[in-house]
Parts: C-alpha cells; sequence; structure tokens
C-alpha cells in the first residue's frame, strides 16, 4: 500500500480544485473551510508535525469504515503518543520501555505526569473511555450497550471541543492532536525535568 503524505503544495492544489468545485455548486462551502482552516494549522508546522499528520492519516481510517477498524487503529496511534509522552519525561526511558505495561497502566502513569487541571484532565478522560470502548469491543462478540457509549463517547470531547464534524474519526483525530501538543510541550527544553 502507497503512503499518502500531504505538503502545503498538495494541500494548495486541493484547496484550488475544490473552489472550483464549489464555485460548479458540485461541492459544500463547508468542505472548502475546512481545507482553507487545515491549510492556516499547517502552514507553519515542523517536520515532525507534518510526519505526525500524515501518520495519522495513513493508519486512521475514514468514517465511512467499520466503527471497530476505526477505535482499534485509532487506540493504537493513540497509545503510541501516550508511550512516547511517557519516555520523554524519564531520564532513563530504556528502562520504562523494556516493560509490558498495559495501556491503562501507561494511561495512569502518564496522567500523573500531568499537571491537575480541566484540560489534561479532560485529555486523559477520553483516552480512558476509547480505552474502556476498545477493550469491551476486542473482547466480547456481541456488545448490546457499545453503541450508547460510543455515542456519549463522540459527543462529550465533540461539545467540549467545538468540533464541527462529530464523527468518530474526527474525535480520534483531536485526541490524538491534543496529545501530540502535550508530547510536543514535553520535549521541549523548558518542560524537561532533566537536561
Amino acid at each position: 500500500m502507497e503512503k499518502s503524505v500531504l505538503t502545503l503544495e498538495i494541500l494548495d492544489a486541493n484547496i484550488a480544485e475544490c473552489e472550483e468545485y464549489v464555485n460548479s455548486g458540485k461541492e459544500e462551502q463547508s468542505t472548502l473551510d475546512f481545507l482553507l482552516d487545515l491549510r492556516e494549522d499547517l502552514k507553519d508546522s515542523s517536520e515532525a508535525d507534518w510526519a505526525a499528520y500524515n501518520e495519522l492519516v495513513d493508519h486512521l481510517p475514514k468514517d465511512d469504515v467499520d466503527q471497530t477498524l476505526i477505535i482499534l487503529k485509532g487506540h493504537l496511534l493513540i497509545e503510541k503518543l501516550v508511550r512516547r509522552f511517557i519516555a520523554s519525561r524519564l531520564p532513563n526511558s530504556g528502562a520504562f520501555e523494556k516493560q509490558s505495561f498495559t495501556f491503562a497502566q501507561c494511561i495512569a502513569l502518564a496522567e500523573s505526569m500531568c499537571l491537575d487541571k480541566e484540560e489534561p484532565n479532560l485529555l486523559w478522560l477520553q483516552i480512558k473511555e476509547l480505552n474502556t470502548i476498545r477493550n469491551k469491543l476486542a473482547h466480547r462478540l456481541v456488545n448490546e450497550n457499545i453503541e450508547l457509549r460510543l455515542s456519549n463517547f463522540i459527543s462529550s470531547l465533540a461539545n467540549k471541543q467545538g468540533l464541527h464534524n462529530k464523527s468518530l474519526t474526527s474525535v480520534i483525530s483531536r485526541l490524538y492532536g491534543m496529545l501530540k501538543g502535550l508530547c510536543d510541550i514535553a520535549d521541549s527544553d523548558e518542560f524537561k525535568y532533566y537536561k
């Protein structure tokens, strides 16, 4: 499978094409607005930001795919960043990386490395909920309560973050972005426990 790579040049070409479609009535203005907002967000991005964005695009399925696949892949992407965050905060991260901590244990450890404030608390609460949903899907063939739980997970974060697109992919993407931002802060020299 060929990986899709997004660059500003490709994004600009997509914006120009989308403008033509909007002007001819073949596409909604909201699609163009999304692309313009994305371009604004990514215009000053670092190489690491582009790599993270492309990893998300490459691995997180679109909303028209089975929700179980979206949850499983989204969970893996989030887990990778949680582990990266923990490793960035430890002076000897190799010792941590040699162990087989469960994801729930990693979440608790990462959460304990953050201030007890509203934004990180929301992030960890939602990551815990994603982990619970993933575990329910992965360990049971049928779960009658999963649709309600999934709907609550989506609406809770979408409403608190003001997301226009209230889909599972959008919510997991937002969690990924929030966690990526936390990792960026943790990687900065000003935030290091040690030098």
